[in-house]
């Protein structure tokens, strides 16, 4: 009984009745898919091949968020993921995937977040909350924040600014946002990019996701406190909003913490604080 208050304590009730679509070809996984969506109160569509998932798609159903196991007979996840970003790319998509997987990891770029099985299902909740509220949210915060986007903003706090994120989709939001405000940040797409960035130019801060192909965040601060001589700010981001996660952020080295989907306030709020340091030590003595 307490799983069950917890799970509905983390649901949001805008977000109740989105359409999921699952694919698996294990019929025992998409029944416990099934029951588990059903009590988050989603609205689950089941299919058994990704030429199912297909039929479904092309017959005009509306489809929220899609969810994928890698490994079935005929197409698997990848093989469907190429498919479906022709037709449907703005439709999140999360791949269930084997440790090890390599060629889930080479084609991550198809995917808006790839999971390891067994996947935990406060793990899988909080993935499908995130890319909800992304693909739901951003036009209404942009208008609700019109005011916000000022290239002022950077003119008064300016600063060089990497993003290090793998994911497409989020990297066009945050560039989108830092853009506005006047900023001309930088991208890397995992932490090996982000510190060899890093031995290029020297940034005030880098926006730095936890959780990278090859090196991830966490891997790449620590390489970073230890190695280089030019200190940026380093901040978080990620989709894990426990207070758990929070503290291995700062014990890597990382000086803040933004949880995804990102609210345009709390970034304000990091360039704002961030800025103040930068301008602060660079101002001569």
């Amino acid at each position: 009984m307490k799983t069950r208050r917890n799970y509905v304590q983390l649901n949001l009730a805008e977000l109740s009745g989105k359409r999921i679509l699952i694919i698996d070809d294990n019929a025992t996984n998409r029944d416990i898919m099934e029951s588990q969506l059903r009590l988050w109160d989603f609205v689950p569509i089941m299919a058994d091949s990704g030429a199912q998932a297909l039929e479904i798609l092309l017959s005009g159903k509306q489809v929220d968020l899609i969810i994928s196991d890698m490994n079935m007979p005929g197409m698997d996840g990848v093989q469907l993921a190429k498919k479906i970003r022709i037709k449907y790319p703005l439709v999140p998509l999360i791949l269930l995937s084997s440790m090890g997987n390599e060629q889930s990891r080479k084609e991550s770029h198809l995917f808006n977040a790839i999971l390891t099985k067994p996947t935990k299902h406060q793990v899988l909740h909080k993935y499908i909350v995130e890319q909800l509220k992304a693909a739901s949210n951003p036009a209404s915060e942009t208008r609700t924040g019109k005011s916000q986007f000022s290239t002022d903003f950077a003119k008064q706090y300016p600063m060089n600014i990497l993003i290090a994120e793998d994911n497409v989709v989020n990297q066009k939001l945050a560039a989108h946002i830092l853009i506005k405000m006047g900023y001309a940040p930088d991208l890397a797409i995992n932490g090996h990019e982000a510190i060899n960035a890093l031995i290029g130019k020297k940034y005030d801060m880098i926006f730095m996701d936890v959780q990278m192909p090859d090196m991830d965040g966490l891997e790449a601060t620590r390489f970073i406190r230890e190695n280089m001589e030019h200190q940026p700010i380093i901040i978080a981001m990620t989709a894990n909003a426990m207070p758990e996660d929070r503290e291995v952020c700062l014990k890597a080295g990382m000086d803040g913490y933004l949880s995804k989907p990102m609210k345009i306030a709390d970034i304000m709020e990091v360039l704002e604080t961030s800025g103040k340091r930068v301008g602060v030590s660079a101002t001569p003595l």
